[in-house]
């Protein structure tokens, strides 16, 4: 009887250290993982953040579904964020430390190694130069590994794949398959031809879109620096058969140097002006680069396109 009871008490005392052992893996168990920034440097961040700061990167946190908890007010002035930044708290541009550190964010996204050498002291904090992804597959592929949105992601992206498409299949008969894009800003002293690759809507035209650059803008500024100032002389050997322009403002400066080009007569020379295919598009609308803005720039110039054609 002693034996029989002995082996019961036994048998009672594994399940418990059984139990016991599983409970303390459970608590052992890391919450955080090592994260490879695009510098090649780590940094120990949590598996599921829910306090999220980003000074870039709304629009793909948008896309996935995530709303951050703060934002530059840079960030929050991108006009295709609008339907997402109820709630998200405006940390001032450049972004103020003290306002961030009120936040308590388990997160920390920016865009700038002065801010991330800031930051880095208040959470953890992945530092994401600008111009670092090359496409809106890219960054919006990295970004959800850090969040842990992979599916959405890939879903988002089969989405826009779609729109893409029947956005080429929109203009396959207005734009001719030898014609060229290019992408135009003039400030208040400057004038500058833009690539693929900073905003202005060259994800749409040249990646979204698959139309081609002139071999002047293909050689010297996407394969290049992704933008070169240019002279109004030199501007012919730049010019495309589908120009779209921005004008940046100081302020409430009006831009002097794109008004010049504008009357000059080398302008009005341009196979494009005479073609009535030269457009200007709003600064605020083009600047961006996000997976969000560049949805919203594929409509735009999709509709100036074939609207010109009318």
């Amino acid at each position: 009887m002693k034996k029989i009871v002995f082996l019961m008490l036994t048998a009672v005392m594994a399940v418990v250290l059984v139990g016991c052992g599983s409970d303390e893996a459970a608590e052992g168990k890391s919450e955080t993982h090592a994260y490879k920034m695009p510098n090649g440097k780590t940094v120990e961040i949590p598996n599921n953040p829910k306090k999220i700061v980003v000074t870039e990167y709304m629009g793909s946190l948008s896309a996935l579904g995530i709303k951050p908890i703060g934002a530059t007010s840079f960030v929050l002035k991108n006009p295709y964020l609008n339907p997402y930044k109820k709630g998200v708290e405006d940390i001032g541009d450049p972004a103020s430390v003290e306002k961030v550190a009120e936040l308590q964010p388990d997160l920390i996204i920016v865009s700038g190694e002065d801010q991330f050498n800031q930051m880095k002291k208040i959470a953890p904090t992945i530092l994401i130069p600008y111009n670092t992804y090359k496409s809106v597959q890219d960054e919006l592929t990295a970004i959800a590994e850090i969040v842990g949105k992979e599916q959405e992601a890939k879903d988002w992206l089969a989405d826009f794949d779609k729109k893409a498409a029947k956005a080429r299949e929109k203009i396959k008969g207005v734009v001719a398959p030898n014609a060229t894009v290019g992408l135009y800003e003039g400030d208040d002293k400057n004038f500058y031809v833009f690539g693929d690759n900073w905003g202005r809507g060259g994800q749409v035209l040249y990646n979204a879109l698959q139309l081609k650059a002139p071999k002047k803008i293909q050689d010297e500024v996407i394969d290049g620096d992704g933008y070169k100032q240019i002279s109004l002389e030199v501007l012919p050997d730049f010019a495309a058969d589908y120009m779209f322009v921005t004008r940046f403002k100081h302020g409430d400066t009006r831009n002097g140097a794109l008004d010049g080009i504008e009357a000059s007569s080398i302008w009005k020379d341009l196979p494009a002006y005479k073609a009535n295919h030269i457009f200007t598009m709003d600064f605020d609308e083009m600047y961006n680069y996000d997976p969000i803005a560049v949805e919203g720039q594929m409509d735009l110039i999709v509709n100036k396109i074939v609207n010109s054609n009318k």
